[in-house]
C-alpha cells in the first residue's frame, strides 16, 4: 500500500474546464479495478453519466466537482449535487485506504454543515457500503435500482448531538495550537508531539493567540490541527475562545483535543464540536487529562503531583497511539454543557472565581521584574505607582499563569495561602518552535 507520507502534497481543487476528459479516465480505471456489474441499461447511463462534455456541463449547472490531487496527479474526485447529497466518489486504486476518500466526503460535509442542512445523502452501490458505513453514513431507505444501476440510500448526520463513529488520523503533518496556564497542558502537547513525531508525523507547536488563527488559512490541505487548552468553568478560558473564534472555515481539515483539567471536564467537547463542525472541520478525537493544579495547596503535594503528571504523560502517550489506529472518539453532548458554555461566554464566572481567589501582590517580595505583565493572556496586569503589578479583577481570567511563573513568588491570595505550582520553570515555557518550521 501506497504511504501518503512520503509525497509532498495533497491538494484539493474544483474541476476546471478542460479536465473533464482527465476525470473521466479515473473513473474508469476505478470502475474497472472494482469489476462493476452492472446491465447493458446501467452501463450505458454510467458512461453517458461519466463523459467529459456531461460533467462540465453539470459543473456549469452548479454542481461542485471536487479533485484530490497529489504531487500534481489526479487521485480523487468526489461531485456533489447541491450542497447536500454526494452525487459520484473515486479514488485511484493505487491511494486506496489512505483516507482520500473520507477526506472529500468530509469536505463535502464541512459545507453542507455551514449551509444549515441537517443530513449529507448519497445512494450508494454494493461495493461501497462498506466505506460510507465506516465514515458514519446509515442507510436510510431500501435497495433499489434506477436506469440499471442498484444503490441503497444513506445519510450522515449534521447534528452535533450524533456520536460519530471512530476515525483515523491521516494527515501528515499537524499543526498544534497550545494554551497553557502554569505549564500543563504544554507538558501534554510535547508529550503528544513527541509521540506523534515518533510514527513519522511533522508536528509544529503555536502559541493559541487569536491572531495565529491565521496561520490555519495558509496550511496545506495535508494537515490536521490541534487544540490544547485547560478546563475552566466546566469549559475554557476566554483567551482560548478567542483564538477558537478566529479559525478560519475548515473544509474537512482534521481536528483533535487535548485538554487538562483538575477533576471534570463537564462536557465541553460537546459545545467545541457544535462550533468546529459549523466551521466545516472534521471531529477526531477529544482527551481530557487530569492534572495538578494551584488551588488549595497549603504545600505542595510533591508525589501526588508526580504520580499525575507520569499518568498524564502515560495517557496522553495511549491517546495519540488511539487516534493513529482509529480507536480514539470525541465524545457526546453531556446535558448542561450548552449552559456552562454560554456562561463561560460571559464575566459571571470569572469575576467569582476571582472573588473566591483573587491575586494580589506581595510588595515584600516583589522584585519589580514585570514578568507576571509580559505573560497575561488577558492583558489584566498593570502597575500602580510604585511600580507593583495590579490585577484588574474585571479583566483577569484566573489562568494562574502569573501567580505559577513569579520567580519571587509575590502573587497569590494572601488569606488563602497557597504553595506555588508550576508544570516547568519558565525558561522552558515556549510553546511556539521556530526550529520545526
Amino acid at each position: 500500500m501506497t504511504d501518503i507520507r512520503k509525497f509532498k502534497s495533497l491538494k484539493f481543487d474544483n474541476m476546471k474546464p478542460g479536465q473533464g476528459e482527465d476525470v473521466r479516465n479515473l473513473i474508469l480505471e476505478v470502475a474497472r479495478s472494482k469489476k462493476q456489474s452492472l446491465t447493458p441499461e446501467g452501463r450505458t447511463a454510467f458512461e453517458r453519466y461519466i463523459s467529459a462534455p456531461v460533467m462540465e456541463n453539470r459543473a456549469g449547472m452548479g454542481y461542485k466537482i471536487e479533485l484530490a490531487m497529489i504531487d500534481g496527479r489526479l487521485i480523487g474526485v468526489l461531485e456533489t449535487r447541491g450542497a447536500d447529497c454526494v452525487s459520484m466518489l473515486y479514488v485511484h486504486p493505487d491511494y486506496a485506504h489512505l483516507g482520500i476518500g473520507s477526506r472529500l466526503v468530509f469536505r463535502a460535509a464541512s459545507r453542507c454543515a455551514a449551509g444549515g442542512f441537517k443530513k449529507l445523502t448519497t445512494y450508494v452501490v454494493d461495493e461501497d457500503v462498506g466505506f460510507y458505513e465506516r465514515v458514519g453514513f446509515v442507510q436510510c431507505g431500501d435497495r433499489r435500482e434506477t436506469l440499471g444501476i442498484p444503490s441503497t440510500p444513506y445519510k450522515l448526520s449534521m447534528s452535533p448531538y450524533d456520536k460519530k463513529p471512530p476515525s483515523k488520523l491521516r494527515s501528515a503533518s499537524v499543526e498544534f495550537f497550545v494554551f497553557s496556564g502554569t505549564g500543563n497542558t504544554l507538558l501534554a502537547a510535547r508529550e503528544a508531539s513527541g509521540a506523534l513525531k515518533n510514527e513519522g508525523r511533522e508536528v509544529h507547536l503555536h502559541d493559541m493567540k487569536a491572531d495565529n488563527g491565521e496561520i490555519l488559512a495558509r496550511l496545506d490541505d495535508d494537515a490536521a490541527v490541534g487544540l490544547a487548552f485547560p478546563v475552566a468553568c466546566f469549559s475554557t478560558y476566554p483567551a482560548a475562545w478567542r483564538f477558537i473564534e478566529s479559525m478560519p472555515f475548515g473544509y474537512g481539515r482534521e481536528v483533535f483535543v487535548l485538554s487538562t483539567c483538575g477533576g471534570f471536564s463537564g462536557g465541553m467537547q460537546g459545545p467545541l464540536g457544535e462550533i468546529l463542525n459549523k466551521k466545516g472541520y472534521r471531529l477526531l478525537a477529544a482527551k481530557f487529562l487530569i492534572m495538578p493544579g494551584n488551588y488549595g495547596n497549603k504545600t505542595i503535594p510533591a508525589e501526588k503531583n508526580a504520580h499525575r503528571v507520569e499518568k498524564a504523560r502515560s495517557d496522553t502517550r495511549a491517546f495519540v497511539s488511539d487516534m493513529l489506529a482509529g480507536r480514539a472518539s470525541w465524545g457526546g453532548y453531556p446535558w448542561g454543557a450548552r449552559f456552562t458554555h454560554w456562561l463561560a461566554q460571559t464575566r459571571a464566572p470569572w469575576n467569582f472565581f476571582y472573588r473566591l481567589f483573587p491575586i494580589l501582590t506581595d510588595k515584600t517580595k516583589c522584585t519589580h521584574c514585570s514578568l507576571c505583565e509580559s505573560i497575561c493572556p488577558a492583558y489584566a496586569i498593570t502597575k500602580d505607582k510604585d511600580g507593583y503589578p495590579v490585577v484588574d479583577r474585571h479583566v483577569c481570567e484566573s489562568c494562574q499563569r502569573c501567580v505559577g511563573f513569579c520567580p519571587s513568588s509575590a502573587l497569590g491570595n494572601p488569606k488563602k495561602p497557597a504553595a506555588q505550582y508550576r508544570a516547568m520553570d519558565y525558561k522552558d515555557f515556549k510553546i511556539t518552535e521556530p526550529e520545526n518550521r
